[in-house]
């Protein structure tokens, strides 16, 4: 919205005119505003003090902060922990309040209630001139800038008492949302046919996103564990190989002398699992020295995850067995006479 034709409380006029239009709109469950939205990978930080912990100036702490108007954390399934949410009374015209969530309450009210606290935002919006305000609750965290981030502590102001953004409009609907995109432009036309809706997402698409870049990273990873599992199984049967032409004399004499086809079958996959045994044993020691290095990489599932390495060992005492099978069989398969006679 442009700051020229909306300048400060006209921005809110906007707003109460726009967001009824829209919760009326059929299949439109709620409907609420606010700025940045969680996983967008927008951000506002703003320093603030707290009322009785005095410190230097450009040494006070700063947050993450998301400006809101009323119905933010209903519509976007926040839980209000304690306190309250905001109310539509929270304006300019009253006392300026404030919600945090439960990571800045630990971080900076630790073993404290939070609630009717003070603390005072380095706003400078020229709006609310109340010089400190009022935590009236605390709500639940949020992933703010990715799926795999921390949830960082951070504090919410209500729009109509922060007037220093235009907020994005949000939409719970009973079905696709992106349905109602026409009907949509035509109630926005119809407050201010120059402002433009732009940006349509769903909060899958914000999901989506901030998930691209793990994904690919995961994509990428399972390319090379793939293609190491490959050359891994070539390299086991290609010394298999070459040990079985090595030790025909050896196994025809076996054969020769009574040894049974099962025998020299378990023989050579017996040196085969040695190898892989062995090699998976050596794996497993340098992983659970190195796998820390890429916890950050990880997400839902810690760097000594017992139930990955299990699998992963399986996966591996599989393939080898499987590249084991074909030079075994091989080698049971020789004919005694047929080889002394060559050798």
């Amino acid at each position: 919205m442009s700051d020229s034709q909306y300048p400060d409380l006209k921005k809110v006029q906007f707003y109460e005119q726009l967001l009824p239009r829209l919760a009326a709109l059929p299949g439109v469950e709620s409907v609420s505003a606010g700025f940045p939205l969680p996983l967008s990978q927008n951000n506002i930080g703003i320093s603030f003090s707290i009322e009785g912990r005095p410190v230097a100036k450009g040494d006070e702490p700063g947050a993450p902060v998301t400006i809101v108007t009323p119905d933010f954390f209903h519509i976007m399934r926040i839980p209000v922990l304690s306190g309250r949410a905001f109310l539509p009374t929270d304006d300019s015209k009253t006392p300026a309040v404030v919600i945090i969530n439960q990571a800045f309450a630990r971080k900076y009210f630790p073993g404290e209630d939070p609630v009717g606290k003070r603390m005072k935002p380095g706003l400078g919006d020229g709006i609310t001139n109340e010089p400190m305000r009022e935590i009236v609750g605390v709500v639940g965290d949020v992933k703010r800038k990715g799926i795999t981030a921390e949830m960082p502590a951070q504090y919410y102001l209500p729009f109509n008492q922060a007037i220093i953004l235009s907020p994005t409009v949000i939409l719970r609907t009973a079905g696709d949302p992106l349905s109602l995109v026409a009907p949509l432009r035509t109630q926005l036309a119809q407050v201010d046919s120059n402002i433009p809706l732009y940006q349509i997402r769903t909060f899958d698409d914000y999901v989506s996103l901030s998930a691209a870049q793990p994904r690919f990273q995961t994509v990428l990873i399972t390319f090379f564990a793939a293609m190491a599992l490959l050359l891994s199984a070539i390299g086991l049967y290609a010394v298999l190989s070459y040990m079985v032409a090595q030790r025909t004399l050896e196994i025809g004499l076996r054969l020769a002398l009574g040894a049974q086809r099962e025998d020299v079958l378990g023989l050579i996959l017996r040196r085969g699992l040695i190898l892989a045994v062995t090699g998976l044993a050596i794996g497993i020691f340098v992983s659970l020295l190195l796998t820390r290095f890429i916890a950050e990489m990880l997400y839902g599932v810690r760097p000594f995850d017992p139930l990955t390495f299990v699998g992963v060992s399986l996966v591996l005492l599989l393939v080898s067995l499987i590249a084991s099978s074909a030079p075994a069989y091989r080698a049971a398969r020789l004919d005694p006479m047929r080889t002394l006679r060559e050798q």
